[in-house]
């Protein structure tokens, strides 16, 4: 019989492989403030220059993006995200020091985490 075949005294189909997944988001007080999708927002708008930019990028409403920005604006208490209005070619949006640092804590962690993982995701080599 072929190994990875299932009948074989291993049991395992070949190329499985179990694998340690994460979700990261910040919290202040308990309250959520920034996850993936802000997390991705805010990187698109500031590779975008606009806020409606970054919601034709990502497939999102601009009011979604807007209350996503609030959200984290007021929880935070700083702003996040500057925004100047435009005239025919569309208004401007960018990063404030803050937005790029929390940006940059959160690109940071997830590595960090997603390293951490890799380090010992060899537990899970005795399950696949």
């Amino acid at each position: 019989m072929a190994m990875g075949d299932g009948v074989s005294g291993e049991g395992r189909e070949s190329g499985r492989r179990l694998r340690a997944r994460f979700k990261l988001w910040l919290e202040l007080d308990g309250r959520p403030v920034l996850g993936e999708g802000g997390f991705a927002l805010l990187c698109a708008i500031g590779e975008e220059g606009s806020i409606m930019g970054a919601c034709r990028r990502l497939n999102i409403s601009y009011r979604k993006a807007l209350n996503y920005i609030k959200k984290i604006e007021e929880r935070l208490g700083v702003t996040v995200v500057e925004t100047w209005r435009g005239g025919r070619g569309g208004g401007e949006a960018r990063l404030t020091e803050e937005g790029k640092a929390l940006v940059e804590a959160f690109r940071s962690l997830e590595e960090a985490v997603r390293e951490a993982l890799e380090k010992a995701s060899g537990v899970l080599e005795l399950l696949s």
